[in-house]
């Protein structure tokens, strides 16, 4: 869920292994609509209130941000 961030804030991933996370932006605050993930190269658009999957195969270990456009929103994907 997106409403005043991201809820849960840290999401724990297996290396090697597609998931699909699905962000539901209930917030209205605009800075919420961009959702990055610089590691990834992914970027996607949050409307209101529909749901919007991301799928992510991380290949190594380690911990990895996640934020809204403006870098104020922040979250961490844990790869072990």
């Amino acid at each position: 869920t997106v409403e005043g961030g991201y809820k849960p804030s840290v999401i724990r991933l297996e290396k090697d292994k597609t998931t699909t996370l699905t962000f539901l932006r209930k917030d209205s605050n605009s800075c919420l609509e961009e959702l990055v993930f610089p590691d990834f190269k992914i970027k996607r658009y949050l409307p209101m209130n529909e749901p919007v999957n991301v799928e992510i195969n991380p290949k190594e270990r380690g911990k990895y941000e996640f934020h809204c456009a403006m870098n104020m929103f922040k979250g961490k994907i844990v790869v072990g």
